[in-house]
């Protein structure tokens, strides 16, 4: 295995991981700015499509995995609630842990982010 291998490897770990990690905080964002009527899944998938320019995609299982991860933690909750197109949807919450928990994280990424950016534009 060449050396070019182990890179492109270890490049596409550390893409997966900052993906993964953005995603959370995306969905976050969306359940959060649905807080008062909450968001189903399907739509939190659209939106984050839209919202990206189709550049993250919530019709990957890691999606929804994210999202039961998410209420496991006590980040969000869910209720079924009536749908005037079918069956009863689940629609997501922010907890209040949830809240804080988006707060905090944001407020790490945009603190990483100026400091990388310094980084970069010094080198």
């Amino acid at each position: 295995m060449s050396e070019t291998d182990d890179v492109s490897r270890w490049v596409t770990k550390e893409q997966e991981q900052l993906a993964n990690s953005s995603l959370r905080l995306a969905l976050l964002a969306i359940i959060k700015q649905h807080q008062d009527e909450g968001i189903y899944g399907y739509l939190i998938g659209e939106t984050l499509f839209n919202a990206t320019d189709g550049e993250m995609d919530g019709t990957k299982a890691i999606f929804y995995a994210i999202l039961r991860r998410l209420q496991r933690d006590g980040l969000i909750d869910s209720n079924l609630g009536e749908s005037s197109s079918g069956p009863a949807r689940k629609y997501y919450f922010l907890t209040p842990k949830g809240e804080r928990a988006y707060y905090a994280l944001w407020e790490n990424w945009e603190y990483y982010y100026k400091l990388l950016e310094r980084l970069v534009k010094r080198i």
